[in-house]
């Protein structure tokens, strides 16, 4: 079952549950969510959703990976899939790049 933008609103308030501080960064993507604009889908401009994870090393080395298109060092992340069922399954998916066909 694909991620919809309720599940994503959840994840959002979930957060803000933990860190009531920092309402007022997520405020703009909670309204667009809770408008039904789809930001799941990659084909929702301007904004969509994408996941990153930051996998960190015991003595605080974290991964980066150049970014094909950016051409900078960016965490493991990417486009949600349709067959993604969690944002935590998307990150995990993105974590390891695609290997050149």
């Amino acid at each position: 079952m694909a991620i919809t933008d309720a599940d994503i609103s959840d994840a959002l308030h979930a957060y803000l549950e933990r860190y009531p501080d920092e309402a007022e960064q997520p405020a703009e993507p909670l309204r667009l969510l809770a408008r039904g604009q789809g930001l799941a889908s990659r084909r929702s401009f301007p904004p969509h959703v994408t996941v990153g994870a930051l996998l960190v090393r015991e003595d605080a080395e974290i991964l980066l990976i150049e970014h094909l298109a950016y051409g900078i060092p960016l965490q493991p992340g990417g486009h949600l899939e349709p067959a993604d069922a969690t944002l935590v399954e998307a990150a995990v998916r993105e974590r390891i790049p695609a290997s050149p066909a």
